[in-house]
């Protein structure tokens, strides 16, 4: 689209929004502002590809378990009408397919598991679409991204690195395998080319008035500071580059230049005495799908009750389980370590089949994302046998390392994720 018809649909879209909306948001940067109307009428495209039946059930089974989103709906048989605030304001209408055999397929540009062709036994991967996202930044900016930990008589751990080191064994892996992939990110240094330096402005207008875009990170961080101090304002500029700059911006990367099937997020995991630089006796993995969004999170955020339209019509739940499953049945049997329980809590679900090893959970790259996303986290970071392996770096072959002969984690990491993408994508495929 013609670069100027944008500019003048961006004009259109903010005379339409409220006079206090209107100026509360001309400081700020497009990818922190509230979603426009433009925004919300994109949903109408969903119209006619799933009943309302199929609709209901996505919402309450994986993504609104906590049923906050029902007074911004109003369900009928025909559609769902979408409103800015409880019964009043509509932004847009979706209609329903009034039968299954009336439903369309989503206007998604990413392929399910069973429509990739298989091309090649030995490139069992050939022809997907797939980006790497890892995780976090890492480098000079661990502590803006409160990643980096120090660990007493072991060394200091800097999550965005590791993710970073994995990442680029994964692409090797999957290019091998036959797939096409887009790394977010190659170096320690953000993807945003905002200054971070520069943030005053629209961290305070964040902070007075739209607070809820700021993630938990900060209210973790933040604790009992007082409203006013240097420091609460300096880490909400942190959280704010980091946890919402950064993230938006790699989505929007992916978006617009390379629209994958699946999105395979990076990250290591850790009990939550790992900010403390606790250790922990045992490992475990797990692995999100798109989900499980939290009451307060819908209630006070039109950008998280957006993404979460977005992810159901364009119904990525089956894809993401499958990989998931997958993914998760091949670090089982490396590893062998149990998975972590969260089943359903407080801000996850179980998925389809109870398998314990992969649970729905809002989560700031998979909701940013379009399409499947995966995120992986296996291994505590804090374990002591993992974090010597993490320390040790990445090598060829096998090392001393914590008293045994082992090979470099970052690759079982690698090799293991990749082993399962090429099971899930061949379960459905036949030569």
């Amino acid at each position: 689209m013609d670069h100027r018809i944008i500019k003048v649909l961006d004009v259109v879209a903010l005379l339409m929004l409220p006079i206090s909306t209107l100026e509360s948001q001309t400081v700020l940067q497009p990818l922190l502002r509230d979603p426009s109307r433009a925004d919300w009428s994109s949903l109408s495209r969903f119209s006619g590809t799933l009943t309302r039946a199929e609709f209901e059930q996505r919402l309450m089974e994986v993504f609104d378990p906590f049923h906050a989103l029902g007074p911004f709906l109003q369900i009928t048989d025909c559609s769902v009408r979408v409103f800015a605030a409880p019964g009043r304001d509509q932004l847009v209408e979706v209609r329903f397919a009034s039968s299954p055999q009336q439903v369309k397929r989503p206007p998604v540009t990413f392929r399910t598991v069973s429509e990739i062709p298989r091309r090649s036994a030995f490139k069992p991967l050939a022809g997907l679409r797939l980006v790497i996202e890892p995780a976090d930044i890492g480098g000079k900016w661990g502590g803006w991204d409160d990643r980096s930990t120090f660990y007493r008589g072991y060394g200091r751990i800097q999550e965005g690195d590791l993710n970073l080191t994995v990442a680029k064994l994964l692409e090797q892996n999957l290019r091998q395998l036959g797939a096409k992939v887009f790394l977010t990110r190659r170096s320690a240094e953000p993807v945003a080319t905002y200054d971070p330096q520069k943030l005053d402005e629209e961290t305070r207008e964040i902070l007075a008035r739209q607070s809820y875009t700021l993630p938990p990170a900060f209210y973790q961080r933040a604790g009992n500071l007082p409203r006013n101090s240097a420091r609460r304002f300096q880490i909400a500029k942190e959280v704010l580059f980091t946890k919402v700059i950064e993230q938006r911006t790699r989505a929007a990367e992916a978006r617009d230049h390379f629209k994958p099937d699946l999105t395979i997020v990076l990250q290591h995991d850790a009990s939550p005495g790992s900010a403390r630089g606790k250790l922990v006796g045992a490992n475990r993995n797990i692995f999100f799908v798109s989900g499980a969004y939290q009451a307060k999170e819908l209630r006070s955020d039109p950008h998280q009750r957006l993404r979460l339209l977005t992810k159901l019509f364009e119904n990525v739940t089956p894809t993401e389980t499958t990989v998931a499953v997958r993914i998760a049945a091949r670090f089982q049997a490396v590893t062998g370590d149990s998975p972590v329980r969260y089943g359903n809590s407080a801000n996850t679900r179980t998925i389809s089949g109870g398998n314990a090893f992969v649970v729905a959970r809002n989560l700031a790259f998979n909701r940013e994302h379009d399409g499947p996303i995966v995120v992986t986290e296996p291994y505590f970071m804090n374990e002591p046998v993992t974090l010597q392996r993490l320390l040790a770096g990445d090598y060829e072959g096998t090392r001393l390392v914590a008293g045994s002969p082992r090979g470099s984690i970052f690759r079982e990491y690698a090799n293991t994720v990749a082993a399962g993408l090429a099971d899930a994508y061949s379960r459905f495929r036949t030569d």
